[in-house]
Parts: C-alpha cells; structure tokens; sequence
C-alpha cells in the first residue's frame, strides 16, 4: 500500500526560462503545483531531494502549499533531451478520499520454468495504469513467473488486485516465454566463385555474338 513521503518544497519567486535555467545551475528544479481546488503554485526542489522521492517507490506525497498541508502526485516529470538530467516537474493534488489514475511499475520475479529449458522470456509491457484510492496505490504490481512454461503467456486479464481497477487493455501480454528462433546462416559464396561465374558468363555472351556474326555472314555470301 501506499506509504507517504513528504516533499520539501520551496517557494519560486522569480519565472521565465533564465529564472528556470539559474535555478537548475544552482542544483533545484523548478516546478508547479496545481490541483482542481487549488490554484496552481510555482516551486523549486533540490534536486538530490528530488531524485531520493523518485526512488522511494511512493506515489503519494504530502506537500506544504500556503500553510496547509495537500497531496500530491507527479503528474508529469519533463527530462532533457541529451543529457536526460530532470528540468521540470509537476505536481497534482489529489484527496485521499477519491481514487486516482496512475501508472505503477510492473515488476517481473522468479525465474520462468520454460527459460530453463531453452526457452525465453519477453516482457512486452513495464507498466500498467490503475485506478484506485490514493493511499491504496501499489508501488509496483509483482509477477511471479517460475511456473511460466514455453508456449505460455500472462496477459493484464489474468491479474487480480484487490481493491485496484485496472484499465490497460485486457488482451495485452505482459510476459511470455517463447521458442527461440533458428538463426538461418547463409555463406557467403567465395569471391573466387563469383568471379568464375562472371567470366563464365561473359564466355557465353562473347560466344553467342561470333555465331550472331557468323550467321550473318554466311547468309551474305549466298
């Protein structure tokens, strides 16, 4: 179940992307805060307090806004396209109360009875989106796989969490164990092969043209 981490927070008074830049230069990242009830907020994190939250594998956080203590979730984390270093976040209040929907990690455990017989396991999916109260958000949906033969699959429609609505379609396989392909390796024919060929060929045309040409001659003389 869904424990909570709290976010420290500080408020961002200067906005603009040189404002962003300075702040990421001087190790926070900017952010927003907005919600259905509330107004949204401008923010800064440090960015080591940041990635701690981010490996915490919590979905909820209870955050400060104006005094009074919310909660949220990170609705979406914004990377930099080289260095792929987070440069903006934002958060979405959400009540405890009211079921959310969210994204959870799926994570795959044990070793598939079928890979150790020559087979192999593909994970088709890494994530499934749920539906549920927030403070019954799983931080990972858990998958046991050692009994998975080849030729077999689990597919989202063969998962069960309590008190969790699952809304990725049904009929998508998460992980199957398959038989692994006969790779078909052609040699290359020698170069000396192919070279023999081309003369061959080029035998028969230089052939075919003098009997053209004596053909011709021949008819002439009658």
């Amino acid at each position: 179940m869904a424990q909570e981490f709290k976010l420290e927070l500080d408020k961002r008074s200067d906005t603009g992307s040189k404002a962003a830049k300075n702040y990421r230069s001087g190790g926070s990242i900017p952010g927003i805060f907005y919600s259905a009830n509330h107004e949204a907020v401008s923010f800064i994190i440090d960015r080591g307090h940041l990635h701690h939250a981010l490996q915490s594998d919590v979905h909820v956080y209870a955050i400060s806004v104006k005094g009074k203590k919310l909660h949220a979730i990170f609705k979406e984390i914004q990377y930099h396209p080289v260095t792929e270093e987070i440069t903006h976040v934002d958060l979405f209040g959400v009540s405890l109360k009211d079921k959310i929907d969210i994204v959870v990690p799926i994570v795959v455990e044990g070793e598939a009875a079928g890979v150790m017989t020559g087979g192999i396991l593909n994970q088709n999916t890494t994530e499934l989106r749920v539906r549920c109260l927030a403070t019954e958000v799983p931080d990972a949906v858990r998958i046991d796989v050692s009994e998975l033969e080849v030729g077999y699959s689990i597919h989202v429609e063969d998962l069960d969490l309590e008190g969790v609505e699952i809304l990725t379609n049904p009929d998508i396989t998460i992980v199957s164990v398959q038989v692994p392909r006969e790779e078909i390796i052609e040699e290359p024919e020698l170069e000396e092969e192919l070279e023999a060929e081309e003369v061959e060929e080029g035998e028969e045309a230089e052939a075919q043209e003098e009997g053209e040409s004596d053909g011709g001659e021949k008819s002439e003389s009658k």
